[in-house]
């Protein structure tokens, strides 16, 4: 059975070197060849002496055959332009090659029980080659290198549980050795392919997150390796002990190396090594700014913005703390908050070195020992330093670099923006709180020119009258409740009038009654039965038609009745007052009628008409004026009715 599958991987093999000369064009059907040639050679091999196909000349044939195909990957890569992968993945392939050689050789007799550990290794460093130049190809590039990669890297992968199982339990299962063969016939193939698909190629910049994967697999598998080769010379010495011994050194490796890379230093080290020396640029700019933007956003995230704009600077540096301090009104740093840190300076003054340098757009190293590592301005480009960043030494200590330094000077121009835009709508907020209470008091003021009017009104008719009881009595509950609607003013200058507009208004009619009965004016009512309550605030309710009447009844004469309709339109109560009096300008009902402090009385405050249609609004309603010029006025009011607003 072996014989036979590794016969037809050989005749398999050597069909697809010839079909890549005969399909692919210049220089790019050499790989594919080269590979299809190593292929057969090594199925050949094992048909000669199909009793030891993992020893013998077949074994080191096969070594040399995964040499060959981790080279045709390594070309592949070149042509990518990624020459620091390329010399990175060369170095450690000379290294795992030669090693897996010494170990096939009958040369070291002690050397040939670590052959499964070299042989795992090899095929190991074969799939991270085909995983990495299958994730750094872009679309153009990707279809001539997805074939090879997924081809030699899925017969990796198959070495891989081939020799793992090897090196694990001593033995290898003649099904996965007959099955290889049967892979490697059936995946060449796609060497075909690429070879027909040439192309222009792609260049591409390798992805940083997968060269660190990449990285710590290969130390993962280096370790692991390491632990298992240890444990079967411990094996060989001694059968009694030797096999458990094997197996508490691989658990413990595999405890000890879990505990290491969940370590943010160890992790830190791997990210600055693979940087150094398999990446062309030591950051992913584009990860990196859109990690601060998310950063900075944070959604969903329970961090003060201050703690944000700290960790948007640090974590790209890998720093575990740091402070941040901002310019207020003078020209020195006070500090304003801390990430994991509480020791350093409170405040830069003016003067100070740092702050000079800091001013002039400098990241600033700051001397040693100390409890921060740099310093990074926050410039602005209208308002210039609007503060800055000290960062603790990394967790894994190194240099500031040239690379790096730019890297924290954008940030810093990124979180400077965003701690000025939120500064900006702080003042915002504060801003409109002031308008809203400046509102309130506005509104307030025009009610207090109601009740001044009420209470001079009465003392204008006090001394004619002062001896009639029943004005004495009328004098008293016009006092009362002028008194009471002065201390309703306050409170409302206390609280937002929307809080108490939760409560709504029961019996509109009954308000516009008793507002109606005290107007000193006739009024007229049209209404049948009663209407349901409106989601207005009574008090507001009543204010809007007390200012409403009255404007009516000063434009109009004395005997001359005010005409009040309600109705139900819809799910909206609608109420108009009409009145006979002198109109209003087709200019003026435009422009001047609901303009604050807009007015055509002599004592008029130009507030009523405005704030009548404020809280109108904020009710959910509206308010609408037609006029004429000597023929009145009609104004409509429209408000949502209480069930409506329930019942949506």
């Amino acid at each position: 059975m072996i014989a036979t599958l590794h016969g037809v991987a050989a005749l398999a093999a050597a069909v697809v070197a010839l079909g890549a000369l005969a399909a692919g064009r210049g220089r790019h059907i050499w790989p594919p060849f080269a590979a299809g040639i190593a292929a057969a050679i090594w199925a050949g091999a094992v048909v000669l002496n199909p009793d030891n196909p993992l020893g013998g000349s077949a074994g080191l044939l096969e070594v040399l055959r995964s040499g060959v195909w981790g080279g045709v990957l390594l070309l592949l890569h070149w042509r990518l332009g990624t020459g620091s992968v390329v010399r990175g993945f060369a170095i450690a392939l000379v290294l795992v090659l030669s090693a897996a050689l010494a170990a096939a050789l009958p040369l070291v007799p002690l050397l040939g029980d670590l052959a499964p550990h070299t042989r795992l290794a090899l095929a190991l460093l074969l799939v991270l080659i085909a995983e990495n130049l299958a994730r750094n190809s872009g679309e153009a590039a990707g279809w001539h290198l997805w074939p090879p990669a997924i081809a030699l890297g899925g017969l990796g992968a198959f070495d891989v549980m081939l020799y793992s199982i090897a090196a694990l339990s001593g033995g290898v299962d003649a099904r996965l050795v007959a099955g290889r063969a049967l892979l490697a016939a059936l995946a060449l193939p796609l060497l075909v392919l690429a070879a027909r698909r040439d192309r222009r190629w792609a260049r591409a910049t390798p992805s940083h997150e997968v060269a660190f994967h990449g990285a710590t697999l290969l130390v993962a598998g280096a370790f692991l390796l390491g632990a298992g080769a240890v444990g079967s010379i411990l094996q060989s010495m001694d059968t009694e002990w030797g096999g458990a011994a094997q197996v508490a050194i691989l658990a413990g490796a595999t405890l000890a190396l879990a505990v290491l890379l969940s370590a943010r230093s160890v992790r830190s080290r791997i990210h600055r090594w693979v940087a150094r020396h398999f990446l062309a640029a030591r950051y992913d700019y584009r990860r990196e700014w859109l990690r601060a933007v998310a950063t900075l956003s944070g959604p969903g995230s329970a961090a003060a913005p201050n703690i944000r704009a700290i960790r948007a600077i640090a974590d790209p540096v890998d720093v575990p703390a740091g402070t941040l301090l901002l310019r207020d009104s003078g020209p020195d740093l006070l500090r304003e908050a801390e990430w994991n840190h509480s020791e350093g300076p409170d405040r830069l003054e003016e003067g100070d070195p740092v702050l000079a340098r800091l001013t002039a757009g400098e990241v600033v190293i700051l001397p040693q020992p100390a409890a921060y590592w740099v310093a990074v301005p926050l410039m602005h480009h209208a308002e210039g330093l609007l503060g800055a960043i000290l960062l603790a030494p990394p967790r894994a200590p190194h240099p500031l670099e040239e690379e790096m330094a730019e890297l924290l000077l954008t940030l810093g121009r990124e979180v400077a923006m965003f701690l000025a835009e939120r500064r900006a709508a702080e003042r915002l907020a504060e801003g409109r709180r002031i308008a809203d209470y400046a509102r309130r008091f506005a509104f307030v003021a025009h009610d207090v020119k109601t009740v001044s009017s009420q209470l001079s009104m009465v003392l204008a008719n006090a001394e004619a009258h002062m001896d009639d009881p029943e004005f004495q009595h009328d004098m008293l509950l016009t006092v009362r409740g002028a008194a009471q609607r002065i201390d309703a003013l306050i409170a409302r200058l206390r609280r937002d009038e929307a809080a108490g507009e939760a409560a709504g208004t029961g019996d509109p009619l009954g308000v516009a009654q008793a507002v109606a009965s005290g107007l000193g004016h006739p009024v007229e009512i049209k209404a049948e039965g009663r209407f349901p309550p409106v989601p207005m605030a009574e008090e507001a309710f009543s204010t809007v038609l007390t200012h409403l009447l009255r404007n009516a009844a000063e434009a109009s004469h004395a005997e001359k009745v005010i005409q009040m309709a309600f109705q139900c339109v819809g799910d909206m109560l609608e109420i108009v007052i009409a009145d006979e009096g002198e109109g209003m300008s087709e200019a003026f009902l435009r422009d001047g009628l609901f303009r604050p402090l807009a007015t055509t009385k002599p004592k008029g405050s130009g507030i009523g008409a405005w704030q009548a249609r404020e809280l109108v609004r904020e009710a959910g309603g509206e308010l609408t004026a037609e006029s004429r010029l000597g023929e009145g006025t009609h104004i409509r009011i429209t408000l949502p009715l209480s069930r409506a607003v329930e019942a949506a």
